[in-house]
Formats: structure tokens, C-alpha cells, sequence
């Protein structure tokens, strides 16, 4: 038989404190008595099977950061346990205790003074710790807001960078949901409290809490599934997973041992940041280090090559990848030793495919195909990402003079099959480069400088690009 046992993610409100007492006596009528209140769970012990009451209250005193025991908790824990409460279990400023007297005396007995307390132990820490968050998180989304507006193509096709700027969503709706119901609350128990009446309960939102946990799991999910491609990529995720859980367990773990040493909370907390930023400091590092040791090894890549070769004293990758547009679709040439690489990536808002074809080095002047698209998915997305490659090509106009200007200017689409085609120019010489726009789609290619490009080439880039 069991001797312990353990809720995990209770998701009460301890201010909805009729539900949680009332669960913690249904638990103590079947033998379970609560033991210990943990972040994450709750713990019990098998006991016999009591009809007891329990109630809820806090010590203003007893902060995370507090010295413990907290001063003048060992005395009001003395007078709940002459008026015949007994403690139970306590984490911080939550108090919880039982009493086998059905008639024993309330622990709060004036509503005024309650509220006070609550205000004082939970309600100001709480709003404190939440419009931290909150800041927290309107700086994170205003982030991932000029992310897309600077980089529209690579963030808005990349499922990872998705799913990480929607992590934030369930975070924010659970601190302003928070927020608006503590507000709420606190109208109604300062008008009982003015009244003289015992106050009312902050209802437990558990819906919520189980649908942002469910959405916290749909995200790690998704990441996994994003990444899944690439071993190195798994591997270096549940690593970070795996450090960032040591950093929690090694802060609590000081953190504890400073509140037993009794130090002043400002030293405590300041020593626990100290922790975090020195192992965030060499977790980096390590992980720089670690990626720079094995550039070039492909253990970070989705697909490896299909074969390696030394050149000029390296070794080169060669790559297999299907391309819609090859060289040899543009110009006779008797060549069999390509390498045609594609880094495609999609997401329910665009897609994106960069695409390349080299020659071995030591083969030869042999040219080079360079080329991306992109499909947009929401129209008004579209002038974004056509922004996003004509800017690129202006990005550094302002520290040039003029006549040396590289900007994209509109030639003749017609014999490309194109509804709007750019060509690069750098000064007034023009490039092999090109933007080719249809409604839902756009592809830039980069030719070699020296081809004179035909008629005929320009409708097969134009067919090969539109329908890939």
C-alpha cells in the first residue's frame, strides 16, 4: 500500500479557499492527509480516514525570499493551535491548517483585517510579479512584431519561429485574466468587508489553467515536430531543455539555503539572479563553442550529403536535393558532377525555398544558380515580403553616393510570363539579378553576371519558378 501521494498541477486559486478546504477534507476523509504544499504538487500522507475542517490563511511575513522561519510565524502558528487549528502544510505566505473540533473558532474572524492581511501577503506580490511578466511580455511580442516587420520572409515561413512567438500567448491571456479577476475581487471584498460581511472567493479559473497547459504542450509539440529533422537539432534542444532545469533546481535549491541562513530577501534575490545570469553566461558559451567545434560536420542539418570531396585543402559537401530550376535547363552543358541543394520551409502563413547549384571546385569555370521563393498564403502579406527583397538590395544606398546606388527597377515582365519583374541594378549597370512577382507568389533569382539572357530563357526560368 501507498504511503504517499501526490497531485500534481492542482490548479486551485488559494483565495477560492471553500474549494480548496473543502477538497483537502474529501481527501482526508479517504485517509490522505495533506503533507506538503509544493510548486508544482501537492503532497499527502496515508493517514486514517478523518472528518476534519481545514482552512486557509497567510503570513504577510513569509515571502519567497524571507528569511525562514519567518519572525512571529512560530507564535501565530502557537495561537491557531490553542484556538485548535493545527498546521498542515505551508508554502510562503500560504498557510494551511486543520482542526478535528467542528465547533473550533475561525482562524479570521474581522473582515476588514483579512483583507488587509491579503492585500499585504498575496495581493501585492502578485500584482507585482505579474506586471513584471506582463512587461516581460509586451517587450517579447513588440520584439517578435519588428522581427516580422524587418524580416518578413524567413520569420513568417519558419513554422519554429512561429510556434516560439506564439509561446507567449498563453502567458499573456493567464496574466491579464489574473489580473482583471484579482481586480475584481478586490471590489467585492473591500464592499463585504466594509459591510462587515465574511468575504467572498476568487473562483479558481482550472479551464484556463488546463487549456494554457494544454497549449504549453501543443507548443513543445510542434517545436519537436519542427525540428525533428535534424538529430543534432533534438539532441541540442532537450539538452537546453535539461540546463534550464538544472538552472531552476540549483536557484531553488540556494534560494532555500539562504532563507535558512536568514539573509535579508534583497540579498537573496540578488544572489539568485547572480546564479541565472552566471549560468546563462556559460551555457551560451558552452553552446557557441560547441557549435563552432562542429561547424561544417552537418550535425546540425536536416539531411546529409550524399557525398564529400577535398578541395584546396577542406572538405566540401555534395548535395542530391531535387531543384525545380537547373542550369541545364538554360544552357547545353555536358556536366555531371553538380551538388543541388534546397532549404525549403513552410508555415500556415508562407513558404519559403532557397535553392542552389554548384560545381565541384577544381572543375572548372562552371556556373552558379542561385534562387528563392516564396508563396504567400494571406494576401495581405504579400507587399511585406515583396518589401523585404527590394529593400535587402537598398539596405546600404545611404552610405553610398548615388551613382553607385544598387536598387531594383521594373523591366518588360511580358517575356518572363510574370505579372511584374525587377531587374538589379548596381549604378547604372544592370545585374543578373531579377524579382519576379505573380499575385500569390514571388522568386529571385541570381544568374551568372556574364550570361546575355535570351527569350526563351527568361519564359523557362519564368514556367520552372511559377509552377515549382
Amino acid at each position: 500500500m501507498k504511503h504517499t501521494k501526490r497531485e500534481w498541477m492542482p490548479l486551485y486559486s488559494f483565495l477560492d479557499r471553500k474549494r480548496v478546504t473543502d477538497h483537502l477534507a474529501d481527501m482526508a476523509a479517504r485517509g490522505w492527509m495533506l503533507d506538503r504544499l509544493g510548486t508544482w504538487s501537492w503532497h499527502y500522507r496515508r493517514t486514517e480516514p478523518k472528518q476534519l475542517r481545514f482552512a486557509v490563511t497567510f503570513f504577510a511575513g513569509a515571502g519567497r525570499f524571507s528569511p525562514a522561519p519567518a519572525a512571529g510565524l512560530d507564535t501565530f502558528q502557537d495561537y491557531c493551535a490553542q484556538a485548535g487549528w493545527h498546521r498542515a502544510a505551508s508554502s510562503d505566505q500560504v498557510q494551511v491548517f486543520y482542526s478535528e473540533d467542528p465547533a473550533a473558532v475561525p482562524i479570521d474572524t474581522d473582515p476588514a483585517a483579512e483583507l488587509e492581511n491579503i492585500r499585504r501577503s498575496i495581493g501585492k506580490p502578485m500584482i507585482r510579479n505579474y506586471l513584471a511578466l506582463l512587461l516581460l511580455c509586451l517587450l517579447e511580442v513588440a520584439f517578435q512584431c519588428y522581427q516580422i516587420w524587418t524580416d518578413p520572409v524567413d520569420t513568417l515561413a519558419s513554422p519554429t519561429a512561429l510556434l516560439a512567438y506564439t509561446a507567449y500567448l498563453p502567458l499573456l491571456v493567464l496574466i491579464l485574466a489574473s489580473l482583471f479577476s484579482y481586480r475584481r475581487w478586490l471590489r467585492r471584498a473591500s464592499a463585504a468587508a466594509e459591510a462587515g460581511l465574511p468575504l467572498p472567493d476568487l473562483r479558481s479559473a482550472r479551464g484556463l489553467g488546463i487549456l494554457v497547459l494544454m497549449w504549453s504542450g501543443l507548443l513543445i509539440a510542434g517545436l519537436f515536430a519542427s525540428i525533428s529533422r535534424s538529430t543534432g537539432m533534438v539532441i541540442l534542444t532537450i539538452g537546453m531543455v535539461l540546463f534550464f532545469a538544472l538552472v531552476y533546481f540549483l536557484a531553488n535549491a540556494a534560494r532555500k539555503a539562504l532563507q535558512r541562513l536568514r539573509c535579508p530577501p534583497w540579498a537573496n534575490l540578488l544572489v539568485i539572479v547572480g546564479i541565472c545570469i552566471a549560468m546563462f553566461a556559460g551555457g551560451t558559451t558552452g553552446l557557441f563553442a560547441l557549435m563552432i567545434r562542429n561547424a561544417g560536420s552537418g550535425w546540425l542539418e536536416d539531411h546529409p550529403p550524399v557525398e564529400t570531396y577535398t578541395a584546396h585543402g577542406m572538405t566540401w559537401s555534395v548535395y542530391a536535393d531535387p531543384i525545380p530550376l537547373r542550369v541545364e535547363d538554360l544552357i547545353d552543358i555536358d556536366y555531371d558532377g553538380w551538388s543541388t541543394e534546397a532549404d525549403v520551409e513552410w508555415s500556415p502563413l508562407a513558404a519559403h525555398g532557397e535553392y542552389r547549384q554548384d560545381a565541384r571546385l577544381g572543375d572548372g569555370d562552371l556556373p552558379e544558380l542561385r534562387y528563392e521563393i516564396v508563396t504567400v498564403k494571406l494576401p495581405f502579406l504579400y507587399g511585406l515580403c515583396k518589401r523585404d527583397f527590394i529593400q535587402w538590395v537598398e539596405r546600404d544606398n545611404d552610405q553610398l553616393p548615388m551613382e553607385y546606388w544598387e536598387e531594383y527597377l521594373t523591366v518588360t515582365a511580358a517575356p518572363w510570363g510574370a505579372e511584374e519583374v525587377f531587374q538589379r541594378y548596381s549604378g547604372a549597370e544592370p545585374v543578373n539579378q531579377f524579382l519576379l512577382c505573380w499575385p500569390d507568389r514571388m522568386a529571385e533569382v541570381k544568374l551568372p553576371w556574364d550570361w546575355r539572357l535570351t527569350a526563351d530563357q527568361m519564359a523557362v526560368i519564368g514556367e520552372k519558378l511559377l509552377y515549382a
